[in-house]
């Protein structure tokens, strides 16, 4: 029976490792990654918790790359590595770790896709994602896939349903393909490199709404940068405001002036006007959870020249 350490820190991660041991896999390791701050990982999962529960020998690290975590691992002598969901790139004596290779995961349908932050963009984009296992290289996610189960991202998802889906379709591919892994079945196909893609990095500061953008193109905003991420975001009243959810108004016939807040429901739901169309904002919160009111006619977002205007007024009148 195959050996198999495991590497990761995510929600993903935790999925694998129990679909490893319902199948019958022997798990001899998990290394977890130990943020400095854990609320900055997307999807972050207390492998070290679930390892106990599983009995499982396990060991934090905080750089994968570091001595000690070579060490350990080639102690555990593993037949296979599966290193999942941590944003560090292993060096290349990690693929001689183990006898027969490591094997990553990525949610896209790849070879469409390789790269960063892809919860977030196939979000954005609503195309396809997958649960799509390969046999890691030296490249970013180019290696032969071993197994891949696609799904539609649909119009009402956000991060969080679409991570849902992720690890649903990690059931789906792992119930089909390790069966045939633990009858020594060792046949991933190559990527199309002609059909390759790639996504780069998104931060924080990219969920930052701007109002003159289409509803449309807000509305997927909003819902990419929704949890497991740290929301999309506007500034009211001079502080800032988190948009959790939204949706598309297409019936009512309004018109404003952009970022202005048109109507305020018995939910507390707030009409926006956007550059094109009309977009409500169902769940939204201030940072640090003040407790401001939003109503009929505030506007939201920064008119840049007046703020120029009053900042260079403050510095006149201070010399």
């Amino acid at each position: 029976m195959y050996k198999i350490l495991v590497i990761g820190a995510v929600n993903s991660t935790a999925k694998i490792i129990q679909k490893l041991i319902e199948n019958g896999l022997e798990v001899v390791g998990v290394l977890g990654h130990k943020p400095k701050d854990q609320n900055k990982i997307s999807g972050w999962a207390d492998l070290a918790s679930l390892s106990y529960d599983l009995g499982i020998n396990y060991k934090s690290f905080t750089k994968i790359n570091d001595e000690e975590n070579l060490k350990w691992a080639a102690e555990k002598k593993a037949d296979i590595i599966f290193a999942v969901g941590f944003s560090q790139l292993l060096q290349e004596d990690w693929f001689s770790v183990s006898k027969l290779g490591c094997i990553g995961f990525h949610p896209t349908k790849l070879p469409i896709g390789r790269g960063r932050a892809p919860l977030a963009w196939i979000t954005l984009e609503q195309s396809y994602g997958s649960a799509t296992f390969f046999l890691m290289g030296k490249g970013a996610d180019d290696g032969p896939i071993f197994a891949q189960s696609i799904f539609k991202v649909e119009e009402n998802d956000d991060a969080e349903s679409v991570e849902s889906k992720i690890l649903e379709n990690i059931d789906l591919a792992l119930d089909q393909w390790l069966p045939e892994l633990k009858e020594g079945i060792w046949n991933p196909i190559p990527q199309c490199e002609h059909l390759a893609s790639h996504y780069g990095v998104r931060k924080e500061e990219d969920g930052l709404i701007n109002w003159n953008d289409n509803a449309v193109f807000i509305n997927r905003l909003i819902k990419a940068a929704s949890k497991p991420h740290p929301g999309a975001y506007t500034y009211c009243k001079d502080e800032k405001l988190i948009i959790w959810s939204c949706r598309l108004e297409k019936n009512i016939q309004f018109k404003g002036v952009i970022g202005r807040v048109l109507l305020k429901n018995e939910k507390e739901e707030l009409l926006i006007q956007t550059g094109e169309g009309l977009l409500w904002i169902e769940e939204y919160q201030f940072k640090g959870d003040l407790s401001i009111s939003i109503n009929v006619g505030d506007k939201l977002g920064y008119n840049i020249e007046d703020e120029i205007y009053k900042i260079k007024t403050i510095l006149k009148n201070n010399k």
